[in-house]
Parts: structure tokens; C-alpha cells; sequence
């Protein structure tokens, strides 16, 4: 069974995602302070634990998971808005990096704005890098998978280089996804449409 954190957890996006991308996996908890999350929260998965804040968690307390999830505020980097970076107090990445650094999932899926390719993400690599995790990334339009509205995101698998692999991912086929030796392969599962290339030109 591949135990899965889930940081920022909203409405539990990525974590649906990986549950229908995965084998026996199970959510151990999450973590969100927005009290509509939190009504939502208790409504869906009510016997998982809510961390709470996650600029207050003691990581070194927390169990050991498989996997680790964030959907970090995008208002730091979004070009709607101000695009303040590290001066928006609602910039979490410190806080979801401490998380890795102390945890060290076997996987984390991080998602974001396109907007955070060309302000902040070459701090996420580079403190990535820094204790000796790879990423890939994608981005994806909410179009390309028919909705009314382009909503561009984007997705970032990080791993360690020498650990070892998630059983039973659905692998994509050869025209399901599409490297970016430019700026970052495919994610390491299927995205299940024939968008999976990286679109940082467009940020």
C-alpha cells in the first residue's frame, strides 16, 4: 500500500489523480487551513487526519509516506496578479520544500500556475537539485481536455535519481506523451491525452 500526504490538499485534485493512476494507494493524511478545504475535507475523506497549518508541522514527527502532493498557492507567480514572489505572504514553497527535505517521498506531484515557469520555479529546481532530486515537468491546458477555457497549469514530478520506482503506473504509449529535452520529460505516468509536452514558450 503507498501511503500519500497532501499538502495544500483543496479539493483533493492531484490526489484523485494519482488514486486513479495507481495501485493500492491510501491518503494518510492532508493539510489546509482554508475553511472551506477544511468543510470539504471532513465531508470527503473524514477519517484522515488534517495537518493543519503546514508552516507550523513538525516534519520529523510526521509518519513516513510513499508519496508526497502539494498544489501550492499560485497567487505569488500568477500573471493575474502581482506576481510578487517571495514577497507574497501567501508564497508557501519554503514551507512544501521543508516537507520533501524532511520526508523524502519516493514521488511528489507539485502543480501550479504557467505563470510560475518564468517567476519562482528556477528557485523550486535549484533547491530541488540541492538535495539531490531530479524533476520533470508539463503543462496543460483545462482545453485540451475539452473544457470551455484554456486555464494553463502546470505539473511537476520530482524523484530521486537512485531510489527506486512506483509499482503499477499506467504508462503512457508513445503517442500519449511527448518529451521536452528543451525544458523537462514527460511526467512518469499518463496524462491519458496526446497533450503531454511541455509549453513553457507559451508562459
Amino acid at each position: 500500500m503507498l501511503r500519500i500526504g497532501s499538502l495544500c490538499s483543496g479539493y483533493l485534485g492531484l490526489d484523485i489523480a494519482l488514486e486513479s493512476e495507481l495501485a493500492d494507494t491510501e491518503l494518510a493524511w492532508v493539510a489546509d487551513i482554508d475553511r472551506n478545504a477544511i468543510r470539504l475535507l471532513e465531508h470527503r475523506v473524514p477519517e484522515v487526519p488534517n495537518l493543519g497549518n503546514i508552516k507550523k508541522i513538525d516534519w520529523h514527527s510526521v509518519p513516513p509516506i510513499d508519496i508526497l502532493t502539494a498544489g501550492y498557492p499560485c497567487q505569488p507567480f500568477s500573471t493575474s496578479g502581482r506576481r510578487k514572489g517571495e514577497d507574497d505572504p501567501r508564497h508557501l514553497w519554503p514551507f512544501v520544500y521543508e516537507a520533501i527535505r524532511v520526508l523524502r517521498p519516493r514521488l511528489t506531484l507539485l502543480e501550479n500556475v504557467a505563470g510560475h515557469r518564468s517567476k519562482g520555479f528556477d528557485t523550486v529546481l535549484g533547491d530541488l537539485a540541492q538535495i539531490g532530486l531530479s524533476a520533470q515537468w508539463v503543462s496543460v491546458r483545462a482545453s485540451d481536455i475539452g473544457a470551455p477555457h484554456r486555464r494553463d497549469r502546470l505539473f511537476i514530478a520530482v524523484t530521486d535519481p537512485d531510489g527506486s520506482e512506483l509499482p503499477n503506473w499506467r504508462r503512457p504509449s508513445p503517442t500519449q506523451a511527448r518529451a521536452s529535452t528543451a525544458h523537462g520529460d514527460q511526467l512518469p505516468f499518463a496524462l491519458g491525452h496526446p497533450f503531454a509536452d511541455d509549453r513553457s514558450q507559451q508562459a
